[in-house]
């Protein structure tokens, strides 16, 4: 199953999601609508046909059959009612979540790993989450330790991959060695790049405005039993009704929300198995996953998560977090022995049996965090890289994906930028000044006018990353600016509009925009914001390829000029590009370069953000063919491809064979 795909199907269980939530929230109607009735005596009828009112019905000295009847005026407000109450409450606790990641992972006590950190066991965390982010194109997300947390558990949260955060337990970090280590974060990665974080968060909201009428229920029964304790004397009628409503509502909430956690147990319990091949498949590695999920069967606390707001997101946690009750039906896990045997068929049933040494030691080479061990397949091994006909359809079935390959490559990406650059993108004292550096121009003339122009403060920091800087190779810019993320993530609002503002300032200077100008600011831009101010939704999607004309010849014509500045090779480029569009109706001509330039890019591709899946595929497919129809694929198509992909949220890694060409 290949980004696109999976994407869908993450759209398919969200539909699921939606009419299972709609049926219980049906259900729970039809109850307290009968429930009602019966208590405020709506249902019974007198002798002359004539329906009582609730009072009266308590007055009347001879209990009347009671016919069930139809009241549409009593069934619109017990319906309305609860409608409002469950969306309003599911609502209340989207926007309680609207920061994303961070949030969840401080909801549950989460501290957030310092980029400086000398804990070895940090530094190897903060080492592999780097790499697979490298490796799969996704901003490199903030990383969080459950300090608390004794047993072994991890979970990735957000609403996009800009604000997500994968968080593990003391446990994990303690009692997993490099390769166990990797199959979690490879596991919390396929949920990331899978969709499964947003749907995570309105499994959370579903479930709390489900639960919403069991608190109110509580409520009150407690003011009720408070106000009695001041006053004896009340009316026994009025006590009766709010008694009666206020047992039904949490009576009703509960089993509301018993049916809720079975829907939560049956989407997350088919996703994990998907997550864990996922994790064999990034890796190569099934001993790493599997060796994770024996000891969690054999440490005694196993993945229990003791904090008592971690109920409301179990179903985030790599493994079962807190016990299940009836017989495991609600359960957001499968058993672990499922799992393992999913991973290695001949499992024989034994689990880890602590004490284990867990190698560290081994790592202590590592001691600046910045030189992981080799995995598996690595640089030294020959790759095969893809041929010039394949390399198109390569670079976008990479979407979305992890492999050996790429997680090696982003190592040594990561491994071949000089240590002062890597330190500075970790600091978030530094980072900005880094980014201002990657903008200065070789030009004397232009390069004194842009220090000028650097925010007050900021021009020795800059000044200082010169030196490493004219050793840094082009294709390792991007990856740097992927790793300066977390840092630039905690810029406040004022901060960012000022970091942006300095940006443009630069990139102005000389007053033209070059290919990887535009790529920095948009990929800083549209991952920033997103990360500061992150959407559940993004609107309605565009199924239409004739409704994207113009946006799509935009994209295109852009990226074939960025192929060459000779004219006939880029009408070539683009003609190969369009070949592969054939929904559009109508000949197919390269705009002017002035029409695509990148000051032009911004609202195409803001629009084609909102397309459909298979347009955006189609689209990024025409783009490769176009940017490698001379053989190869330079930095700077690279680049503008990637980009392209970011903007419309197809996470592409650095393409490897952009390391041989010139």
């Amino acid at each position: 199953m290949d980004f696109f795909q999976a994407q869908a199907q993450a759209q398919k269980r969200t539909k699921l999601l939606v009419v299972l939530f709609v049926a219980a929230v049906a259900a729970m109607i039809a109850v307290l609508y009968l429930a009602i009735s019966l208590v405020l005596g709506q249902l019974p009828e007198t002798t002359t046909g004539h329906r009582q009112n609730s009072y009266a019905y308590y007055d009347a000295p001879v209990a009347q059959p009671v016919r069930l009847l139809w009241d549409p005026q009593l069934f619109a407000m017990v319906a309305g009612g609860t409608i409002l109450v469950i969306a309003g409450a599911a609502l209340f606790k989207t926007a309680q979540l609207r920061s994303g990641g961070p949030a969840i992972a401080e909801m549950v006590g989460g501290r957030r790993v310092n980029p400086t950190t000398t804990d070895l066991k940090e530094k190897r965390l903060l080492n592999v989450v780097e790499e697979m982010s490298i490796a799969s194109g996704i901003p490199v997300p903030a990383v969080y330790v459950l300090d608390d947390e004794v047993g072994l558990n991890a979970f990735a949260a957000g609403l996009t991959t800009s604000d997500a955060v994968v968080a593990v337990t003391r446990g994990t970090l303690e009692k997993l060695n490099r390769d166990e280590l990797q199959g979690v974060v490879a596991h919390e990665f396929s949920h990331i790049l899978n969709g499964d974080m947003r749907m995570n968060i309105r499994l959370v909201s579903v479930l709390f405005g489900i639960f919403v009428l069991t608190i109110i229920g509580r409520g009150l029964l407690r003011i009720l039993s408070s106000t009695r304790r001041r006053k004896n004397k009340r009316d026994g009628r009025i006590v009766t009704l709010v008694v009666a409503i206020g047992v039904i509502l949490v009576v009703v909430g509960y089993v509301g929300y018993f049916f809720g956690r079975l829907i939560q147990a049956a989407v997350s319990r088919q996703r994990e198995f998907l997550a864990d091949a996922s994790a064999v498949q990034f890796t190569r590695n099934p001993g790493g996953i599997a060796g994770a999920l024996k000891k969690i069967g054999g440490y005694a606390l196993g993945g229990h998560v003791s904090s008592e707001k971690a109920a409301a997101i179990g179903h985030f946690f790599f493994a079962e977090g807190m016990r299940s009750s009836f017989m495991g039906l609600l359960a957001t896990h499968p058993p672990l022995d499922e799992r393992i045997r999913a991973i290695e068929p001949q499992f024989d049933g034994k689990y880890f049996e602590p004490p284990e040494v867990v190698d560290v030691a081994h790592e202590s080479f590592v001691t600046a965090g910045l030189v992981p061990p080799p995995i598996r397949t690595t640089r030294a091994t020959p790759l095969t890289l893809p041929s010039r006909e394949t390399l198109p359809t390569a670079a976008i079935a990479s979407i979305g994906t992890l492999t050996p390959e790429q997680v090696s490559n982003a190592q040594t990406l990561i491994n071949e930028i000089p240590v002062q650059l890597r330190q500075a993108a970790r600091l978030a004292s530094k980072a900005p000044a880094l980014i201002y550096s990657l903008l200065l121009d070789r030009n004397p003339e232009i390069h004194a006018k842009q220090i000028a122009l650097l925010p007050a403060g900021s021009a020795n920091a800059v000044l200082a990353l010169a030196e490493p800087l004219n050793t840094l190779h082009s294709e390792h810019k991007l990856p740097l600016c992927q790793l300066a993320q977390p840092a630039l993530r905690e810029l406040n609002d004022n901060e960012l509009t000022d970091f942006f503002a300095a940006i443009k300032a630069l990139i102005e200077a000389d007053k033209q925009v070059s290919i990887f100008e535009f790529a920095l600011e948009k990929l800083l831009y549209h991952q920033l914001v997103l990360s500061h101010a992150p959407k559940l939704s993004f609107g309605a999607q565009i199924y239409s390829f004739q409704a994207l004309r113009e946006p799509i010849l935009v994209v295109l014509s852009s990226l074939a000029h960025a192929s060459s500045d000779d004219l006939a090779h880029a009408e070539q480029a683009f003609a190969v590009g369009a070949g592969f569009l054939k929904n559009l109706e109508g000949p197919l001509e390269l705009l002017a370069t002035e029409s695509c330039s990148p000051a032009r890019l911004d609202q195409p591709l803001d629009k084609l953000a909102l397309a459909a899946g298979p347009i955006k595929q189609r689209l990024l497919l025409a783009c490769a063919h176009a940017a490698s129809c001379d053989g190869q694929i330079r930095v700077a198509e690279a680049e503008l491809l990637r980009t392209f992909a970011a903007c419309l949220d197809c996470p592409m890694p650095p393409l490897m064979l952009a390391r041989s060409a010139t």
